[in-house]
């Protein structure tokens, strides 16, 4: 089902995998998109690329910033808010540190680095959403999303991935917090698209695993973006709305 056109997003931790899947699948769908990273050379590829693909679709803009500094990430929010009209349909938070790190060598300035990105970067950025979401399509049932990346080394932990497994968990336990708040006080939805295997490459092209980012935009991202449209006048699809998506 086709999206609303000329909606908007800013997608934070923007990587080769996921955030840039669905880059290309929002331009398909006339969005204004901006994308968030450290790497400036990366982001400006993640444009181009989607600029030839959709040469119709509106520019996808770019702003480097490290979500590990509370500072810079809301410095580059309030500029991405600001090309954006000021306000903001979708914030997607995908900032991560995707490494081996064994739990009996792990230091506390590695780990702190990562908590830094993965866990506090989720609670700047859905502080700052709360002040910053298009609200203008409620009255049409159409509401503010906030999604943020996660899967299940919350539930299932693995030693060899020690930092990453305890940063995402306090990722979505924060995520299912503002899940409680935000829609309640300020009339945002959350949801947690989760990603349950890695995403390899193949040599030579394809996947290891199911997860590809193709396939994990169009079963888990698109659904939270179609339903958010769908909510209603009366707002009840928001009794029925699914948090977490599973692929």
């Amino acid at each position: 089902m086709p999206l609303k056109s000329n909606r908007s997003i800013i997608i934070v931790g923007a990587g080769p995998f996921i955030s840039r899947s669905l880059c290309q699948y929002l331009a398909s769908q006339n969005w204004r998109i901006v994308l968030i990273s450290r790497t400036e050379h990366k982001l400006q590829t993640y444009a181009t690329e989607t600029a030839n693909i959709y040469p119709s679709a509106p520019q996808v803009l770019t702003r480097t910033a490290d979500a590990s500094s509370p500072s810079r990430l809301l410095s580059a929010l309030d500029w991405a808010a600001s090309q954006l009209g000021g306000k903001v349909d979708v914030l997607c938070y995908n900032a991560a540190v995707i490494a081996e790190s064994d739990l009996m060598s792990l230091t506390p300035e590695a780990f702190t680095a990562d908590f830094q990105i993965a866990a506090i970067g989720v609670l700047i950025a859905g502080q700052w959403f709360s002040k910053h979401a298009n609200k203008d399509y409620i009255s049409g049932g159409e509401y503010p999303l906030f999604l943020v990346t996660g899967g299940i080394l919350d539930k299932n932990p693995i030693p060899s991935y020690s930092s990453l497994s305890a940063t995402k968990s306090a990722s979505q336990n924060l995520t299912q917090q503002f899940s409680q708040v935000l829609i309640r006080e300020y009339s945002i939805l959350v949801g947690q698209p989760l990603v349950v295997h890695p995403i390899i490459p193949k040599e030579g092209g394809g996947w290891l695993t199911k997860s590809d980012p193709e396939v994990i935009v169009r079963e888990i991202f698109q659904p939270f973006l179609e339903a958010r449209e769908a909510i209603g006048e009366n707002d009840d699809g928001i009794r029925e709305w699914i948090r977490d998506r599973v692929w």
